[in-house]
């Protein structure tokens, strides 16, 4: 786990769920993470072990351009990272274990940017895993988030959390590392990401020495 968000969903996730293997929905507090809201999003398990979104935080919004309550957790991925997609989910949920995902995230401009996605398992109302809790991590937010939407996550890597061992630095499974579908896609240079505001152009950087 390399990005500080999801370090402290987990280690408030944690706290909550004590000496059971996760935590009630109920015992999740928005106003304890107000912070990491934007960024975090929740899903039930449906028929078929599909996993939905209930709720779904502004900033990932933003990523797709679009609302995604209702909508299905592997619809977030490339055509072929669905299925896996899915089965990871469901596996998180079903089997009450902690994973962390490494992503690859292409743009409809081709761009990819690189991010790291928490899911933690919760138990709802009747007591059953059911639901889980999750949180993306987008590193290096480029300037162009909101105005070239996403239409797809490429799943690189995937490490399961033992919670029966010491989670120092999150090492105590292995990373699963997978191939990248955008690997190969073309990704801007400096010039081509040059941006016209009215009859000026912004160069995207600052000053180097």
């Amino acid at each position: 786990m390399r990005h500080k968000n999801n370090l402290e969903l987990f280690e408030y996730w944690t706290s909550k769920r004590g000496n059971r293997p996760a935590p009630n929905r109920t015992d999740i507090e928005p106003a304890d993470i107000r912070t990491l809201l934007p960024h975090v999003f929740i899903c039930d398990l449906g028929a078929g072990n599909e996993l939905n979104f209930r709720l779904a935080g502004t900033a990932l919004c933003a990523l797709y351009g679009r609302e995604l309550k209702g909508r299905t957790f592997g619809s977030l991925w490339l055509d072929d990272g669905i299925r896996n997609a899915d089965r990871t989910g469901a596996s998180v949920v079903s089997r009450a274990t902690p994973a962390v995902l490494t992503l690859d995230c292409l743009s409809t401009e081709a761009r990819i940017i690189k991010a790291e996605m928490l899911l933690l398992p919760l138990t709802g109302p009747s007591g059953q895993y059911d639901r889980l809790i999750g949180l993306l991590s987008v590193f290096d937010p480029p300037y162009w988030i909101g105005h070239d939407p996403l239409i797809g996550f490429s799943t690189t890597g995937i490490r399961f959390i033992d919670q029966s061992r010491d989670p120092v630095f999150l090492a105590n499974r292995p990373e699963i590392r997978l191939p990248s579908a955008a690997a190969g896609v073309h990704s801007p240079s400096r010039t081509e990401k040059q941006r016209k505001v009215a009859h000026l152009i912004v160069l995207d950087g600052g000053r180097q020495d």
